[in-house]
């Protein structure tokens, strides 16, 4: 698994579509699930809030 920020992102995709071709190239994602609590603390660090505040 790799993660590429969206600068990153469009940068490796052109170079695999060059390489290998835009019929052999395909995206793909996958869905992940947070917890409420989870969320919430994401959020909180996302907004630079303290955890004791979330």
């Amino acid at each position: 698994d790799i993660d590429f920020d969206d600068e990153g992102r469009g940068r490796v995709l052109r170079w695999v579509i060059d390489k290998y071709g835009s019929e052999k190239v395909a995206n793909i994602i996958t869905y992940g699930t947070m917890a409420t609590k989870s969320a919430i603390r994401d959020v909180a660090r996302v907004h630079k809030l303290p955890l004791s505040e979330s």
